[in-house]
């Protein structure tokens, strides 16, 4: 019975567990192949128009360097390229046209819908693109001037060859591709009922449902084309070799447990009665009864083992009458031991009065009951200040013996204002007459780790809350444009502008949030090297030129002749842009920011001096914390990351930060930096 039931244990997590994580295993290598067969073929798209693209370019820049030789050079680029059946130049505010087409050319789309429904193609400047599967024509659009004329250069291509390199498909039966365009046409479908799928600049992978049959979809974007690559495998595919091979296992493992089995009560048999009088022997000792001596076993396995269990009976009874006195000095150990452990301890009679209190516990009893030690277990839970916050027990029987096991959650308040929480287990000890005989309490101080656990609290609260403002704005937008299909493209512009602001300001705070965190857990590694700061500083305030000359605002610079510091240059720039970008931010326009750099005791000084808003004095050792903000400011833009941000690469860099500030004058931030990249005893 015991077998069949670890047979049907073992098969149910075979099946349950491990499969399910070597299918994903055999699903996460084939999509690796896919995603690499995939990133092959729209390479070689890229390489197939990229000479399209070129030969648009070179043309572009031949007209405008020799207009009046036009129709050589572009019947010339048409025997070049195959694949270019037709070449139209626009003058484009007269409307007049120049064409040379070839004889399997089709007719061209007014320029103004071409354009309208052209895509601009990355780092070309002035060339865009526009794919109409329906027709199987590929279109280039150059635009450009000649003596301030614009003209337009539209370069009609077959695609088919560039359809064929797209759809080839080696990867076996139940695999096939397709290329969605922008307008959300496909081509490659083969009469089949595809869902939509979402243009996206990343690879992607997902599962979709096609005419019933499960499938496994990797899309990738083609970054010079307006489409999107998707490959679609049978999923059911590459599930059923996991499955037939744990199908199987499976029945490996069966037969394995039947012999198991066979084997396992053939043994039984032989070993049940010799086993059972061993037990029968044995079982004394669990009284301290050593007076039964053991028999002989028919079993030649237990042979050996009986005689030496006999053995030790032997020696346990004689150390049964000699070991009182043992047993008194290793109390007094057992009593100095728990005199001197962290833990509270305390034992307590039948009467649950105190026989025994250790220093940590008279300690805390000093604390909460100055006008004297509490005599017992009542006494104490009855003090003022001790509240219970949460009780729980369980019982146990042991050889008659009952442990009862209580658990208590106390808060303790002192009468000078402190706060203690107390994690307290209470072990009584009852009788077989159900007589309580005394017991043990023990208790934890967990003040520090419910602080900790509150700061934890406190710090989600706050990354919740500074989430959900992008997060929730994204979804009101994306859940608008999927309902209305009738805004005009402007607006969806503008939405989807809006939607990328927000979610660069989410991913600035989460980059921010997670490279403090690095930090602090030291799992980032520093690429200290020697550097000077003035090329960092003077990087960092070329980069606010225009914003301090929008808002008026002067940066001083004070710099002597610092020695060389060792620091990781990309984290001290990001210390210096904190500090500048807040002291341009908290103050009024038309101020002078001051910074000053010079060298003292071994030790690089930077100060810079905003002459801004100041900071409130009850709020200056806050504002090093991750998201506060001081509170007469949270109307500024930002996020209560960068100043903890500066204080985790000053500590790691071995130096100081400091904060001096009047709402007057404004705040001046003083950072100091070991020149030799070690920490000392004093700093200046």
């Amino acid at each position: 019975m015991y077998l069949v039931v670890v047979l049907i244990g073992a098969s149910s997590i075979i099946w349950l567990y491990i499969r399910p994580v070597y299918e994903d295993a055999i699903i996460e290598e084939r999509v690796t192949l896919i995603s690499e067969y995939q990133q092959q073929r729209i390479r070689e798209a890229e390489n197939f128009t990229g000479y399209w693209f070129l030969a648009i370019q070179e043309l572009r820049d031949q007209i405008r360097e020799n207009p009046h030789n036009v129709e050589p050079m572009v019947q010339n680029h048409i025997r070049l390229f195959p694949d270019l059946s037709a070449i139209h130049i626009t003058e484009l505010r007269s409307g007049e046209y120049f064409e040379i087409r070839t004889a399997n050319a089709s007719d061209f789309p007014p320029s103004d819908i071409i354009r309208e429904i052209s895509y601009p193609v990355p780092d070309l400047d002035g060339i865009s693109v526009t794919w109409l599967p329906s027709i199987q024509q590929f279109y280039l659009l150059a635009e450009f001037e000649i003596a301030g004329q614009p003209y337009l250069i539209t370069a009609q291509f077959q695609s088919n060859t560039l359809q064929e390199i797209l759809l080839q498909n080696v990867l076996g039966d139940g695999s096939f591709s397709a290329i969605w365009f922008v307008d959300g046409s496909v081509i490659g479908t083969e009469n089949r009922n595809l869902p939509n799928v979402l243009f996206q600049q990343i690879t992607s992978v997902s599962e979709q449902r096609i005419d019933g049959v499960d499938h496994l979809l990797v899309t990738s974007p083609i970054r010079s084309l307006p489409v999107v690559h998707a490959t679609y495998t049978d999923l059911e595919l590459v599930k059923n070799p996991v499955n037939q091979i744990f199908i199987q296992n499976l029945g490996l493992l069966v037969i394995a447990f039947l012999l198991l089995a066979f084997g396992g009560f053939v043994l039984a048999n032989r070993v049940r009665q010799p086993v059972e009088q061993f037990i029968e022997d044995v079982e004394p000792f669990a009284n301290y009864d050593f007076s039964r001596f053991f028999r002989d076993s028919p079993l030649p396995e237990l042979a050996g083992i009986t005689d030496k269990m006999e053995e030790i009976r032997k020696k346990l009874a004689h150390y049964q009458r000699i070991n009182v006195d043992k047993i008194i000095l290793q109390e007094q150990r057992n009593r100095l031991l728990m005199t001197y452990a962290v833990e509270m301890v305390a034992i307590y009679d039948e009467n649950d009065r105190f026989t025994f209190v250790n220093k940590s516990l008279t300690s805390l009893f000093d604390q909460i009951s100055p006008a004297g030690q509490p005599l017992a277990i009542g006494d104490f839970f009855g003090l003022k200040g001790v509240s219970l916050n949460m009780e729980s027990n369980s019982t146990e029987k042991i050889s008659g013996y009952v442990i009862d096991t209580r658990y208590r959650e106390l808060q303790i308040n002192t009468g000078d204002g402190h706060r203690f929480f107390i994690n307290a287990h209470l072990i009584n000890l009852q009788g077989v007459d159900s007589r309580f005989i005394g017991g043990m309490m023990l208790m934890n101080d967990v003040t520090k780790d419910r602080e900790m656990e509150q700061m934890r609290t406190e710090m989600i609260h706050t990354i919740i809350h500074e989430l959900q403002n992008p997060v929730f704005g994204c979804l009101g937008l994306t859940e608008l444009l999927m309902v209305d299909n009738e805004l005009p493209e402007s607006q969806r512009k503008e939405y989807y502008e809006v939607m990328s602001e927000s979610l660069h300001t989410l991913s600035g705070l989460i980059s921010r949030f997670l490279d403090i965190t690095r930090l602090e857990s030291g799992s980032l590694v520093l690429k200290k090297e020697p550097i000077h700061l003035y090329p960092v500083i003077a990087k960092v305030v070329k980069s606010f030129k225009r914003v301090c000359e929008e808002k008026n605002i002067t940066i001083d610079y004070k710099i002597d002749d610092t020695p060389i510091i060792t620091a990781a240059e990309d984290l001290m720039e990001d210390m210096v842009r904190n500090l500048v970008s807040n002291a341009i931010k908290y103050g009024d326009d038309g101020r002078t920011i001051e910074i000053e750099l010079k060298s003292s005791d071994g030790y690089s000084i930077l100060e810079i001096t905003d002459h801004g808003y100041g900071i409130p004095e009850g709020e200056r050792d806050k504002i090093f914390r991750k998201f506060y903000r001081a509170k007469a400011h949270r109307s500024i833009n930002g996020n209560g990351l960068g100043l903890s941000h500066v204080k985790e690469i000053v500590t790691r860099h071995n130096g100081t930060i400091s904060v001096e500030s009047n709402p007057e004058i404004g705040t001046r931030f003083r950072i100091s930096l070991p020149e030799n990249g070690e920490n000392t005893n004093t700093q200046p």
